[in-house]
């Protein structure tokens, strides 16, 4: 699932593709991935085929910004809504534009599969989010869940597990939907504070300090990689207890999470399997992770540890036995 840095990527560029433009029209193919008002998506039968009727609030509306909250996406259109975006395990956003459409949306799949392959995007067609086969197919593809005719493109929004979603909601509200009223704070913002970190720790006394930091309602946008990432620059073992984290070793940890967040900005997040930028391209965090999917490699501190992995709370974690206590 791509984190903080990812979706940031994700949304700083694919603004300057769809800012701006129309949406003309919005074709629902799954109820699931497209939420809004079940009486308004529950399907209907049309000359034999199954359509989900289309929100009128959402056509003809321009768009005006995109942003992140955690790792969720946000589109702001004019006239007070917003559309809510989150890519999950296996969602992808796909833009063509018109002028190439002809030519990208039934590009050959070999054509494409050595862009891909070449680490250089097809011009124009913006692959986003999970590298599966469908940044090897034309356009829509059998995972294609929801498809936005905009003024100059269309975005394609693909979901094979049906697990992401796409939701419509007065912009007022948004802070009010389920996913983003549980979200903790930005590690960006004031209120993360040493102080907070290290409250949240005693909070859950119990708790180990890498799932502590991995629940968004204590900290948004911080996931797997990244919470490995943050403990070994502050040199705290993953399996430390809430309550054995000292007020110095909040200072260090939320100095290293920033550190780590900013790194994969930086470099366009972490390409391990699952994220591409919104070009097709590979995001070059993963030259630059410390401990993330290096077990049995030397610790880059020099210490002469080597890195290990363990399963903790159902997830993997990866530190240095020697560094990190």
């Amino acid at each position: 699932m791509p984190e903080l840095p990812e979706v940031e990527t994700v949304v700083r560029e694919l603004s300057r593709y769809i800012v701006g433009q129309k949406i003309k029209s919005v074709e629902i193919l799954s109820a699931r991935s497209f939420l809004w008002n079940p009486k308004i998506t529950r399907p209907k039968k049309v000359g034999g085929k199954t359509v989900f009727p289309v929100p009128k609030e959402i056509l003809g509306r321009t768009i005006k910004t995109t942003s992140r909250r955690g790792k969720g996406i946000i589109i702001d259109l004019d006239k007070g809504y917003s559309i809510l975006i989150h890519l999950k395990m296996t969602g992808q956003l796909i833009y063509i534009p018109h002028s190439r459409h002809a030519e990208l949306v039934s590009a050959s799949r070999s054509k494409i599969l050595k862009r891909v392959q070449d680490d250089k995007p097809e011009k124009g067609r913006l692959n986003l989010g999970h590298p599966d086969a469908n940044f090897l197919e034309s356009m829509p593809s059998s995972h294609t869940r929801v498809i936005f005719e905009l003024t100059h493109g269309t975005l394609y929004f693909n979901d094979q597990r049906k697990f992401g979603w796409v939701k419509l909601t007065p912009t007022k509200d948004i802070f009010a939907d389920k996913f983003f009223a549980g979200l903790g704070p930005e590690p960006f913002d004031k209120s993360f504070t040493a102080k907070y970190l290290w409250d949240i720790c005693q909070r859950r006394p119990k708790s180990n300090i890498k799932s502590i930091i991995l629940d968004q309602k204590m900290v948004s946008g911080v996931g797997n990689i990244y919470s490995d990432e943050a403990l070994f620059y502050a040199h705290i073992k993953p399996t430390r207890k809430g309550k054995d984290i000292s007020k110095t070793d909040a200072s260090k940890l939320r100095s290293a999470i920033l550190k780590v967040l900013k790194l994969g900005i930086k470099y366009s997040g972490t390409s391990i399997s699952h994220h591409r930028t919104p070009e097709g391209a590979t995001g070059k965090m993963q030259n630059h992770l410390a401990v993330y999917e290096r077990e049995g490699e030397p610790c880059k501190f020099g210490c002469k540890g080597t890195v290990k992995r363990i399963k903790l709370g159902g997830r993997s974690a990866r530190y240095c036995p020697v560094c990190q206590i």
